[in-house]
């Protein structure tokens, strides 16, 4: 066979495994989306939502504000900031903010001073050393949450008063987060591109493989993870403190993992701004996938970066062999596609209808900085927060 025959083979067979992926999250996706709640616990679990933040001045306050907005009975949670050794206001802002809630504490990280890496694990094991409640929630600085969240995400676990000792329960929730919508073309790709990070975690989750989710919008009971030791095992790593716990939780007890897919339980915050501040932050997504527990995971990841490499050679080549346009267009077609039927009904659910029309120049988009973030996250460093984090 003819190199590019051969080529146009791999190709396809990619594009095949890839889509079959993304078929696999579609499904679970729906199954995830209409699953029916747990039934009501007698007594609502008292909830510690907990707000890592290091350096934000300009949002904490919003996202506290909006956190306390909650229709959650007042005395059945609070809200622990960790500052994670500002070098602004944070801080004092949070301060303010306590001296007239009580819900409110603010705790202080000096010890991340001896660190090199894995400060928010450290601030959130922090917070949980100090937490009062049987549920953990987390969410970051800064995101905005609805007053329906907490009640949402505390009631996917059900009875939170059943012991994890006899028999399995449902020991972590991973939440809907979405981007603000604007008007700029750009912002509206990236909130797309997002949203589908978002239901491929979901779909995956209802398909019972959890892979993903965002620390922005996560929760899990706290003597779950007090048994797991907490962050152990995987806190040598900057990134992690979402979908590696959650991969922890999968692999290591018989308990259950689930998606909130309640509306009221969606987290809001804002595109990246920046081209230099979405492939920093792309980087750090991409440098815990190797680290994954399952092989199969790893593998997933490996179809995908081959494909997308795979599908940026062929266009690259097909001025030179005209014969692979059909083979190159037919894969793309096929992606596409699969990314629809995982996309719109996520982005219909959690109230985006709109956003799939970007559905082809967000592909088109990514190919070329999903096979460098592939490389540049797995052997390079990345900053995060005004640390430089090495490999």
């Amino acid at each position: 066979m003819k190199g590019s025959t051969l080529f146009a083979v791999g190709l396809a067979g990619l594009a095949v495994a890839y889509a079959g992926g993304l078929a696999v999250a579609a499904v679970g996706l729906r199954r995830a989306l209409r699953a029916a709640p747990p039934p009501l616990a007698p007594v609502l679990p008292f909830v510690s939502v907990i707000v890592p933040a290091r350096d934000e001045e300009a949002v904490i306050e919003r996202c506290l504000f909006s956190i306390l907005r909650s229709s959650y009975p007042a005395d059945r949670f609070e809200v622990i900031v960790v500052d994670d050794l500002s070098d602004d206001r944070t801080a004092a802002l949070v301060e303010g903010v306590a001296e007239s809630n009580g819900r409110v504490r603010l705790l202080r990280m000096p010890e991340n001073l001896e660190r090199t890496r894995a400060h928010k694990k450290r601030a959130i094991e922090k917070g949980i050393a100090h937490a009062r409640g049987a549920v953990i929630l987390t969410t970051d600085a800064d995101c905005t949450a609805g007053p329906g969240w907490i009640g949402a995400m505390a009631g996917a676990f059900g009875d939170v008063a059943a012991d994890p000792q006899a028999g399995p329960v449902t020991a972590f929730v991973s939440g809907p987060v979405v981007y603000t919508i604007e008007r700029p073309a750009l912002l509206q790709i990236q909130a797309l591109e997002f949203l589908g990070l978002v239901a491929l975690g979901a779909g995956m989750i209802g398909a019972g493989r959890p892979v993903t989710c965002n620390g922005a919008n996560v929760a899990y009971r706290k003597d779950v993870f007090n048994a797991l030791g907490g962050f152990s095992g995987i806190d040598h790593l900057t990134s992690g403190d979402d979908e590696l716990l959650m991969q922890k939780v999968a692999q290591e007890t018989p308990h259950r993992v689930a998606f909130c897919a309640d509306p009221a339980a969606t987290v809001e915050t804002e595109p990246v701004r920046t081209v230099g501040g979405f492939i920093q932050q792309r980087r750090r997504w991409a440098s815990k996938s190797m680290h994954y527990p399952s092989p199969a995971l790893v593998a997933g990841g490996v179809v995908a970066w081959g494909f997308h490499a795979a599908l940026l050679t062929g266009a690259a080549l097909t001025p030179f062999f005209p014969l692979l346009a059909p083979p190159v267009a037919a894969s793309l077609a096929l992606a596409v596609g699969a990314e629809a039927a995982l996309l719109v009904p996520a982005a219909r659910h959690l109230g985006r209808p709109r956003l799939p029309r970007w559905l082809l120049p967000m592909e088109l988009l990514r190919i070329p900085y999903f096979v460098y973030i592939g490389v540049a996250g797995l052997f390079g460093g990345y900053e995060w927060k005004g640390r430089r984090v090495a490999r």
